[in-house]
């Protein structure tokens, strides 16, 4: 085969994989044909003195590999995020803001705007109005956050000096948008912490509350 046949396949082959690039559903299939046809324009276009063209796609190459990794990395992150067996909230702490609460003192109320989660660290913390309380470990407020209302439903305030980190509402929201296991992993909790007020409902479940359960005082 000559030369020109060789890079008149490659142009054909840019172009078919072009054409499929249209069809493709899955987000990291159509990055990876993506990524090819610029391999095969590039070859093509450099073979005949096509230089714009060949910019182009080898500009075009570093940004789909770029966001190709990032798609592996988020679809990676999701999978463990529906694997995980347990539900911990420790990794939340590096976007979180530290606060000490003196002992008595009232986080917040009920009917108070929902404007951040927060992580109980130590100490320990009551939900007034159901009189449980909430050990560390626990996240709790997160339900408030993304009610229809943004409203909190339950007074909190510390039955010992307590140890708690807050994660501000936009903070939340821009972390849920940006880091698709946030999601999951606040589908998890909140969907463990409806069958645990079902369980307390029926009396079922009157301890203290733990780390991977604990009571949400925005409910």
């Amino acid at each position: 085969m000559s030369p020109w046949s060789l890079l008149a396949d490659a142009g054909y082959i840019a172009a078919l994989l072009t054409f499929v690039a249209f069809f493709m559903k899955d987000s990291i299939r159509l990055r990876q044909i993506a990524l090819a046809s610029n391999v095969f324009y590039a070859l093509w276009a450099g073979g005949v003195h096509l230089y714009p063209t060949l910019i182009l796609h080898i500009a075009l190459f570093p940004v789909n590999l770029v966001r190709l990794v990032q798609l592996v990395r988020e679809r990676r992150l999701i999978d463990d995020a529906i694997a995980a067996n347990d539900v911990s909230a420790e990794w939340l702490i590096d976007f979180m803001e530290r606060r000490t609460i003196a002992a008595g003192t009232v986080l917040f109320r009920r009917g108070d705007a929902a404007d951040a989660l927060y992580f109980l660290a130590g100490g320990r913390l009551r939900l007034d109005e159901l009189g449980i309380d909430v050990a560390p470990g626990a996240l709790f407020g997160e339900i408030g956050i993304f009610s229809p209302e943004g409203k909190r439903t339950q007074s909190v305030s510390a039955r010992e000096t307590s140890l708690v980190y807050m994660l501000r509402r936009d903070d939340a929201l821009a972390l849920y948008k940006r880091d698709p296991s946030f999601g999951i992993y606040l589908v998890r909790l909140i969907t463990r912490r409806l069958v645990e007020d079902i369980a307390l409902e029926r009396g079922a479940a009157q301890a203290p509350v733990t780390p991977s359960g604990a009571a949400d005082a925005s409910r």
